[in-house]
């Protein structure tokens, strides 16, 4: 593109120059049809005349449009592109500098002299060491893993009111999801209640519950953070349509948050 412009800029005055002419041609052409008009007997022969006087008119104009965009690229664009011209017919070469490649020079050895008996400076001569003289450090103690405290099935007298998890002894902190079987052939709803205490058999309160037989799922959640901590007995009773309820589940935990 920037030759294409610095080409038109070097071809500006011949643009000029036929363009001046095409003008005097339509000077000329326009003077023919003001004269065949004027001796025009027809309204024919005169609507042709009109009609070219038109296009005329319209080849001035397209002229005038060439001539000042020819003097635009010459006096504008092609100040702008010469310098992307002459760098593209003659790129000066960049200089390499080669940087000195560093060598590693080996440090002269020292030898550190001792005195012997006579009082005589000598080199020092490596002595072995035996195997006896060697000192190992002694590795730091291995910590004894702590076994978890043994957790035990829970109390359940009925497999219709079980608690599978969690077990007997069972250390507990944060929500606890309690897991087991509430069903009975006329079942109403079942409730799991707390005591404090290990295997506790009564102060029993209410914290959770349904309405619907569970069968190896989800029965409840105990929200340990909101008790101290300390050993609690949970149970689970379910309860049928007349009010009555086989032996109850329980299982001993402790809160510790």
């Amino acid at each position: 593109m920037g030759f294409l412009i610095q080409y038109l800029a070097d071809a500006a005055p011949w643009i000029y120059f036929l363009c001046g002419l095409a003008a005097l041609i339509q000077l000329y052409r326009t003077w023919q049809v003001r004269v065949e008009r004027r001796q025009a007997i027809f309204s024919l022969e005169r609507d042709k005349a009109v009609n070219d006087l038109y296009n005329i008119f319209l080849r001035a104009i397209l002229i005038l449009a060439v001539m000042g965009i020819t003097y635009f690229i010459s006096t504008t664009l092609s100040v702008a592109v010469e310098p992307i011209v002459e760098r593209t017919l003659d790129p000066t070469p960049q200089a390499i500098v080669l940087l000195p490649t560093p060598t590693n020079t080996p440090l002269p050895a020292t030898v550190t002299p001792t005195i012997t008996p006579t009082g005589l400076p000598q080199a020092d001569i490596s002595t072995p060491v035996s195997p006896e003289t060697i000192v190992q450090t002694p590795s730091p103690p291995t910590a004894t893993p702590v076994p978890p405290p043994a957790v035990a099935p829970a109390l359940c007298a009925d497999a219709r009111a079980s608690i599978l998890s969690p077990g007997n002894g069972a250390v507990l902190s944060g929500a606890v999801t309690l897991v087991g079987t509430a069903q009975h052939d006329r079942f109403d709803f079942y409730k799991l209640e707390y005591a404090a205490g290990a295997d506790a058999s009564q102060g029993f309160a209410y914290f959770d519950g349904g309405q619907s037989e569970v069968v190896g799922g989800f029965l409840g959640t105990f929200n340990s953070p909101a008790y101290p901590n300390g050993v609690y007995t949970l149970r689970l009773v379910v309860v049928d349509t007349s009010g009555n309820y086989p032996l109850p589940c329980r299982v001993t935990i402790t809160v510790q948050n």
